[in-house]
């Protein structure tokens, strides 16, 4: 249950970079078939959205004091 506007901020970054970025993006990979092909495409992209979020949009969030939450990487 989220009761307050910073609660709210928290559970949604960057989760919600994530989103847009599926909503406005088109990725080429999307209509591959060929299973190789795919997998390979699709870790492009996924790398270079990382490395958009890590190397700016988290500094930008920093900038507009943006409550954020960032997960520990491993299986909890």
């Amino acid at each position: 249950m989220i009761r307050s506007p910073e609660h709210a901020e928290y559970m949604l970054y960057p989760r919600m970079l994530a989103a847009a970025e599926r909503a406005w993006h088109s990725a080429t990979w999307e209509t591959v078939v060929d299973q190789k092909t795919y997998e390979r495409a699709s870790h492009s992209d996924w790398s270079l959205f990382a490395a958009a979020v890590g190397h700016r949009e988290l500094r930008r969030l920093d900038q507009l004091g943006v409550n954020y939450h960032l997960p520990r990487p491993g299986v909890l």
